[in-house]
């Protein structure tokens, strides 16, 4: 699923998470204004860190892949929310071929769970981010 629509999945578990006393921070190489604009459109109540030089994406292995960011599964994902009238927000310039992914830290900073995604629509579970932050209860 495509990152806004991820994000927009976790904003409708936000009690889920504060209830196990975690936050969703966003890391963002977009600008200022884009992601003001897409936090309103989707959750304006994670925190947002940009990164416009990517070294938060570098550091955590997030791959940039023009292949698979336009791979088959992706181009049928987005030709089916085109025919249903969802179009995709716009890049506002931005590199489209920048990989996301998850990340479930502890507050020591360990790792607890680390899910990069393979392309657009490769996303965890919100379950699966539960899931990590109950190794730690």
């Amino acid at each position: 699923m495509p990152c806004r629509e991820h994000v927009a999945q976790l904003c409708q578990h936000q009690h889920a998470f504060r209830q196990r006393r975690a936050r969703v921070a966003i890391v963002s190489f977009g600008t200022l204004p884009a992601v003001q604009q897409w936090l309103r459109e989707t959750c304006a109540d994670f925190d947002v860190l940009l990164d416009r030089q990517r070294e938060v994406y570098r550091a955590y292995g997030l791959e940039r892949s023009f292949w698979r960011s336009r791979n088959l599964r992706t181009l049928w994902l987005y030709l089916q929310r085109n025919l249903r009238g969802i179009h995709g927000g716009d890049s506002h310039g931005d590199d489209t071929t920048q990989l996301g992914g998850d990340f479930v830290i502890h507050s020591s900073g360990r790792v607890l769970l680390a899910y990069r995604s393979h392309d657009p629509t490769d996303r965890p579970a919100v379950e699966t981010l539960l899931r990590a932050l109950e190794t730690q209860r």
